[in-house]
């Protein structure tokens, strides 16, 4: 046996002289085509989960709403991923715990059930995707009622969101709630999801929560044919409610509106 072909025999065992001199052919490559193929298949397999949405449940935020006895009204949820909107998930809702039936939720994430309300009072609304639930408030008046709106972030809010409301709020916003329609607005930058929490952390009456909008909610409520009985907050609040001649309430220094000095001076000014 030649001493080069001794030298291949070795390399093909794993074992070569550095030394020999031998020049020896490449060894073939152990892998067929069909062999990196299916590798390959294995590892985009592994690799989809990490670029594909995982199917883990939608949350789901439910609006709170305002509508007059009688009316038909648009119940609003949105399904949410854990960090973009999903679209095409089945919506159940429910209204006082009673079903109001199922509906998909569009490209927006946004799904919508009528309802038919009667008797005035406040109203239970849930929606169900999966197994997450939303809650909403929606908050069935008589027709032409007077509805009182308090601006949580320029009259509720002291130092932030860390911190309870101001000194008596609590209670005159109580007061204020047994004898006229409530909502609250939601005025800053804060998302009405964590204006929501900061209320219910803090014990406050339940009411519908809506966006001010830069005073279009004082218009929506006016095309239902509703008054506006009082606004309580900032300077731009109470700006955007001159047209709809309420009286006007503020911490602040605001023309045309009584500058409060607590909030018991409001829970009397309104009986």
């Amino acid at each position: 046996m030649s001493k080069c072909l001794s030298e291949e025999r070795q390399r093909d065992s794993g074992f070569r002289s550095p030394d020999s001199g031998c020049r020896i052919p490449a060894a073939k490559r152990p892998y067929t085509l069909a062999a990196a193929r299916i590798i390959a298949f294995i590892c985009l397999a592994l690799l989809i989960p990490l670029f594909t949405p995982s199917p883990s449940p939608a949350d789901v935020f439910v609006y709170d709403a305002v509508a007059v006895s009688g009316e038909d009204v648009r119940l609003k949820a949105e399904t949410r991923g854990t960090v973009f909107i999903r679209g095409g998930e089945l919506v159940e809702f429910f209204v006082d715990d009673v079903s109001l039936g199922k509906n998909l939720s569009g490209g927006d994430g946004a799904a919508y059930r009528f309802y038919r309300t009667s008797r005035p009072g406040l109203k239970d609304v849930r929606a169900v995707s999966r197994n997450s639930i939303g809650r909403g408030t929606l908050l069935v008046v008589k027709p032409g009622s007077g509805v009182v709106a308090v601006d949580v972030e320029g009259t509720l809010l002291q130092g932030g969101f860390m911190n309870p409301g101001r000194p008596g709020s609590l209670q005159a916003i109580e007061g204020v709630s047994k004898r006229h329609p409530l909502i609250y607005l939601q005025t800053g930058d804060t998302n009405v999801k964590a204006v929501r929490s900061w209320l219910a952390e803090n014990e406050y009456t339940a009411a519908p929560l809506l966006p001010w909008d830069g005073g279009a909610v004082f218009n929506d409520l006016a095309k239902k044919g509703l008054k506006i009985r009082a606004v309580i907050g900032g300077p731009g609040v109470i700006e955007s409610a001159f047209k709809h001649k309420s009286q006007a309430f503020s911490f602040e220094p605001v023309k045309g509106a009584a500058r409060l000095k607590n909030w018991k001076e409001l829970e009397e000014k309104l009986k």
